[in-house]
């Protein structure tokens, strides 16, 4: 039904880190919306890979290069489960006109979906990136242009039934190609557990933002007190360690280089699922 390619790379902004996802979505050959089609989660492509926690998150930045009928669906279930609450917004239907739809469940009910639309006559261009975002904090679903939440409003729901999106899915349909840009922000909800991903006697190369003399497990204790700290490096024979940082440059892999004698540790989130530096 569809192809996938993914990849992976990291930035980090004030708040937070954030993976930018690359997705291409493939053609799905006739019209899919949560207005008419039951199982709509089960035509998305998840842009949560990496099984971070999203439950925290109200805002979605991104970029789309397609001709038309971009679908980004919000959805209550972490499993994508089409019988939940969802929001689906719609950019560039026919090219023209743009949605917002709020769903109950998967009845088709009249009474379990509501919508908003505006007409947005050439809002997607087949060839460049365009910058959007949507935000859904405290029930109000916005759709806008541009890199900043809450500028350049292109369109407006109100939702009283307020749910907490858990999932996020894409797709184009009618036959249309599309590529996405998407920027999740980790949540900031540490583990308290560092994973070394079997990479012995390796070095990372991010940024070092404070080195010392001291043991593994104080290391291990300075790096998870810190926000700005995304894992270290740590020297057993010497006793060095060195407090890690992405840096504000966006990089496709973590850096790192072979040295006896040291290990990078990576700091994870949502449990042990989301290490960061086991992504690559």
């Amino acid at each position: 039904m569809f192809n996938i390619l993914l990849l992976c790379f990291l930035t980090s902004k004030a708040g937070g880190v954030h993976i930018t996802t690359n997705v291409s979505t493939t053609q799905v050959n006739y019209f899919v919306s949560s207005w008419k089609t039951p199982d709509v989660m089960d035509y998305t492509i998840d842009i949560n890979r990496y099984n971070l926690d999203l439950s925290g998150i109200t805002s979605l930045l991104f970029e789309i290069k397609t001709c038309s009928y971009a679908h980004v669906l919000l959805s209550n279930s972490d499993v994508r489960n089409s019988s939940k609450p969802l929001y689906e917004i719609i950019i560039g239907y026919f090219n023209y006109d743009s949605f917002i739809i709020y769903r109950a469940d998967d009845s088709l009910y009249s009474g379990s979906r509501n919508y908003t639309s505006v007409e947005t006559p050439n809002i997607l261009n087949c060839t460049v990136y365009l910058p959007f975002w949507i935000s859904w904090e405290s029930g109000d679903i916005e759709l806008g242009t541009g890199i900043v939440v809450g500028e350049n409003v292109v369109l407006n729901l109100t939702n009283t039934h307020h749910f907490e999106v858990k999932s996020i899915g894409v797709l184009t349909d009618l036959g249309t190609l599309g590529n996405w840009i998407i920027q999740i922000e980790v949540s900031d909800k540490f583990a308290g557990y560092f994973d070394s991903c079997s990479m012995d006697n390796t070095k990372s190369d991010m940024v070092v933002v404070d080195a010392f003399k001291c043991s593994e497990m104080r290391c291990a204790t300075s790096c998870g007190m810190s926000r700005t700290c995304m894992g270290y490096n740590f020297n057993s024979t010497m006793n060095r360690c060195e407090l890690l940082w992405f840096g504000s440059n966006v990089v496709s892999d973590i850096p790192h280089h072979i040295e006896a004698g040291w290990r990078f540790y990576s700091k994870c989130y949502n449990g042990k699922t989301a290490c960061l530096g086991c992504y690559f």
